[in-house]
């Protein structure tokens, strides 16, 4: 398997200022010999690099690339808005929604007379999901070239573009909520003063009167809005106070958390909402603002014996809704739209 001989051969000659590919002549096999030259190129890339041919008409010349393992490109920001939805799955394609309308309350009865009947109705609203799909084909040809593990990262990113949708979809059924116009915009200063002109607690709470007054039983449970406007929330000095010495602490990342000033209301931050526009929204009772019918979902894949390619597939029911405008409002005019 290794000639010592040769060895203290190749020794000499690399005192002498020889080339230590000698080294490599002493292994008896030729196989061994190859594997060894390739165990000290790669110690030499340290490890973390892979070797991809690469075609190029334009580059002919150039023949081998090193590829780092890691792949940019693959990562999407967090798609948040779907949290302003009420999720409820369904098994079919067709919900239907029942709505009743209350009597009203207790009347005067004068002597001697009867009360009137009362009764209830209801009305029926039908929705139906609507069906999305995703589909990719990695043909045999292009994994074979490809250094990098096709497959997936089609199916990391395809995962991604689930959740995009669901929270696209809730920000446009959201956008057909009641409008509430604000007082004042929120980040506007009382002329040389640093202070506030307008209170944003002002504007939530009277949205928390209509959604908890509207005689339906809804409650403010949350709020969604652009990281811009929240920014601006967060430096109105209603809630930061007045000569405040720490600092704001702005959370750009979508996502949810509480809101700072009403600890009992949940906060969505998202970017696709429109900046200036806060959704105030009812998520938890039945008389949610929006509801998020989760139909059936299939995912699957399949290889084709033939040509070597791998297919992989997303199908998605669902619906996004605004099922009960009563409980929900749109707050407008909350900030002046920064360009960015």
């Amino acid at each position: 398997m290794y000639d010592l001989s040769a060895h203290s051969a190749s020794l000499q000659k690399i005192a002498k200022g020889g080339s230590t590919d000698s080294l490599y002549r002493a292994f008896v096999d030729n196989g061994l010999e190859e594997t060894a030259k390739q165990y000290k190129d790669d110690v030499i890339a340290g490890g973390a690099q892979k070797l991809a041919a690469l075609r190029s008409e334009k580059n002919s010349a150039v023949n081998v690339i090193n590829v780092w393992t890691e792949v940019q490109g693959l990562r999407d920001r967090k798609f948040a808005a779907k949290s302003l939805a009420r999720e409820i799955p369904v098994n079919n394609l067709l919900i239907s929604i029942d709505k009743a309308t209350k009597f009203s309350g207790l009347t005067r009865i004068d002597e001697g007379q009867l009360g009137q009947l009362k009764e209830l109705s209801y009305t029926r609203t039908n929705f139906t999901a609507e069906k999305y799909g995703l589909k990719f084909v990695i043909h045999e040809e292009a994994r074979l070239k490809n250094v990098h593990n096709v497959m997936q990262d089609s199916i990391r990113v395809a995962a991604n573009k689930v959740d995009q949708r669901a929270s696209f979809d809730v920000i446009t059924a959201a956008s057909g909520l009641t409008s509430q116009a604000v007082i004042g915009a929120w980040d506007t200063f009382v002329s040389s003063a640093d202070r506030s002109s307008n209170s944003p607690l002002t504007d939530v709470g009277i949205a928390q009167l209509n959604i908890e007054g509207s005689g339906v039983g809804g409650r403010l449970t949350k709020v969604g809005m652009h990281p811009l406007t929240y920014a601006k929330y967060l430096e109105n000095t209603f809630i930061r106070g007045v000569a405040s010495t720490k600092t704001v602490d702005v959370a750009f990342e979508n996502g949810d958390r509480e809101l700072i000033g009403m600890p009992s209301v949940g906060l969505v931050l998202d970017n696709g909402i429109q900046q200036g526009i806060v959704y105030a929204v009812d998520t938890t009772t039945e008389d949610s603002s929006i509801a998020y019918f989760q139909g059936p979902q299939r995912i699957g894949s399949a290889h084709d014996e033939e040509t070597g390619d791998e297919k992989y597939f997303i199908v998605d029911y669902h619906k996004a809704a605004l099922v009960q405008s009563e409980t929900g409002r749109q707050l407008t005019g909350c900030i002046t739209p920064i360009a960015w």
